[in-house]
């Protein structure tokens, strides 16, 4: 990290010391995330980390002050064990990650367009695929601005936490119409995908 970085770090520190754990965000099922920090300087990215409440997690940030705070979408038994292998995997969020720049014809450069272009993808996902044709509740879903160029869609819903990463990708294929013979659903009078 660049020289001058000092001063954002103690602006980072006074901010976290000016909280309470009421203040904060955080994900459902605080105890079995696994959290990851970046420290300001030269210091190793520190992983590994658990919290049993916010005020666990409060206490950390008010000591270290770190720039950024990522916790996994995973659950775990044991998330602060070093191997994965031992942190005994018990499920995981469905995110859908939706980034503007990856669309055809789609630039960055003209930052507004995209976003509202993505955001539109975004709804188009939840209205059209992941609630009218599997089902999923408002109720467990999360809608959020990536922080970059895009949207992540969150969906806590404990009867789809045990998914594999089979099942998962098998989602995003059907999404995408992967597999799809075209010919074979575009003929005759009552062809094709309907309100596709």
């Amino acid at each position: 990290m660049s020289g001058g970085w000092s001063r954002f770090a103690l602006r980072f520190s006074r901010y976290y010391a000016s909280l309470s754990a009421s203040d904060l965000w955080t994900p459902p099922r605080l105890r079995n995330r696994e959290w990851m920090f970046i420290q300001w300087g030269d210091k190793p990215v520190d992983r590994h980390r658990g919290f049993t409440s916010e005020d666990s997690l409060l206490l950390y940030l008010q000591q270290r002050g770190p720039h950024s705070s990522f916790h996994s979408t995973a659950y775990y038994r044991k998330p602060m064990e070093r191997k994965m292998v031992d942190k005994d995997w018990l499920g995981a969020d469905l995110i859908f990650d939706l980034d503007g720049d990856h669309l055809p014809g789609v630039s960055d450069a003209d930052f507004p367009a995209m976003i509202e272009l993505i955001q539109e993808q975004a709804w188009s996902l939840w209205n059209d695929f992941l609630e009218p044709e599997f089902d999923m509740k408002r109720e467990f879903a999360q809608f959020t601005f990536s922080g970059h160029r895009g949207f992540h869609i969150h969906v806590r819903d404990p009867n789809l936490m045990g998914l594999d990463s089979n099942a998962r990708r098998e989602i995003v294929s059907y999404i995408r119409g992967e597999g799809l013979e075209v010919n074979t659903i575009l003929t005759g009078p009552d062809s094709g995908w309907r309100n596709r």
